[in-house]
């Protein structure tokens, strides 16, 4: 029954799609997207995340690998400060009102969960401006940030300032369930796991070294299965990327959602294609997490006391 349903769901309504992938690959129209074993580039074949970032600095130079650098740090500055101190206010805040209501009291833990929904949504909405021209120097044949906000505003005359917020809903299909997920497995790795195991037995207080080591270790374990988890979203939005910059013509893109794209990629590759990329996901998402809040907690510790 299962195969059957996976026939005519997800398989049959893509057999003409993939026959079309594959004309305009053999036309040298379509860039190729199998990134779960290797990509070719130019004639070269690469395998892994290390074999790409050095075949980039010899074509194209070192300096590449940091290329969308300034528009990277103009955006991380607020939209770390939305991200983080929303949360902690929201979560604090939501978990009072749960408190206050017996009928909502066993629900207070979900507390986390909404509140890293509502956080990274207004922290992606707020800098999508910014990640637009950091997309746009990072897919660019030119370096010159001149030249990418030149293009950026000729596009606005165009169509108006909403061009500002183009693929804002793919990049929250992939950016909202990840936070929901990370808040949420944040708080019960700290509470389950990792206070009992860091804290010395008989102290009443936490001291930094440990509060340090909890949150750097629940930061990262978190981090690892949300991103595990949301993978498929962040594979389906790069896939939707490369489908729109492989040819300036609107018609050659074939999948106008993000979930049309996860069928697509269920159907030709099967279900470990939608994990494509997750090693290189997990060594980029899980110090970065753990850095990250282990940071934060120091912060709110020093600015405290």
């Amino acid at each position: 029954m299962w195969k059957r349903l996976y026939r005519d769901l997800i398989a049959l309504p893509y057999r003409k799609q993939e026959r079309g992938w594959q004309h305009m690959a053999s036309v040298g129209r379509a860039v190729p997207l199998q990134t779960n074993t290797s990509v070719a580039v130019a004639g070269e074949r690469i395998t892994g995340t290390l074999a790409g970032m050095r075949h980039i600095a010899q074509t194209e130079g070192l300096r590449t690998l940091w290329r969308g650098l300034t528009p990277t740090l103009a955006a991380s500055g607020p939209s770390t400060v939305i991200y983080f101190v929303g949360y902690d206010y929201l979560r604090q805040w939501m978990g009072r009102q749960m408190r206050q209501r017996e009928s909502m009291a066993a629900y207070e833990k979900y507390a986390s969960l909404l509140g890293g929904c509502i956080a990274r949504t207004s922290a992606v909405t707020a800098i999508a401006p910014l990640e637009l021209v950091r997309t746009r120097m990072q897919s660019s044949a030119t370096h010159d940030f001149r030249t990418v906000m030149q293009d950026v505003s000729t596009e606005v005359r165009r169509g108006g300032l909403r061009i500002l917020w183009r693929g804002l809903v793919p990049t929250l299909w992939r950016d909202v369930p990840f936070s929901a997920l990370y808040w949420f497995g944040y708080e019960r790795w700290r509470e389950l796991v990792y206070e009992p195991l860091l804290t010395p037995p008989g102290i009443d207080s936490i001291t930094t070294t440990s509060r340090l080591a909890i949150a750097f270790c629940s930061g990262a374990s978190s981090g690892a299965v949300a991103a595990m988890l949301t993978t498929p979203f962040d594979l389906a939005k790069t896939r939707r990327q490369i489908e729109r910059y492989a040819s300036p013509r609107s018609d050659v893109v074939q999948h106008k959602s993000l979930l049309r794209m996860i069928r697509y990629i269920a159907a030709t590759e099967g279900t470990r294609g939608l994990f494509a990329g997750l090693a290189p996901r997990l060594m980029k998402v899980v110090p970065s997490c753990a850095i990250m809040i282990s940071s934060y907690e120091l912060g709110k510790q020093m600015l405290s006391q």
